[in-house]
């Protein structure tokens, strides 16, 4: 499995990295930790990091490194 570290500037609050925190395992994916502006992915089962970013881009929130 693979893991990738994510930069998301507006996700400061509880709420706001529960929000993503959710987005994330609705599509299959597992948030190993998550701190304000920053989340650590772990991808498994043919998720890619292009579909994670995309759902928390889908979610409102922008991602500074999401794409290589």
């Amino acid at each position: 499995m693979e893991t990738i570290n994510l930069t998301i500037p507006t996700m400061k609050s509880t709420h706001c990295q529960m929000t993503v925190t959710n987005t994330v395992t609705a599509i299959g994916g597992n948030v190993k930790s998550v701190a304000p502006t920053k989340a650590e992915i772990e991808l498994s089962n043919g998720l890619t990091k292009e579909a994670v970013v995309s759902a928390i881009q889908k979610a409102g929130y922008n991602v500074v490194n999401g794409i290589l």
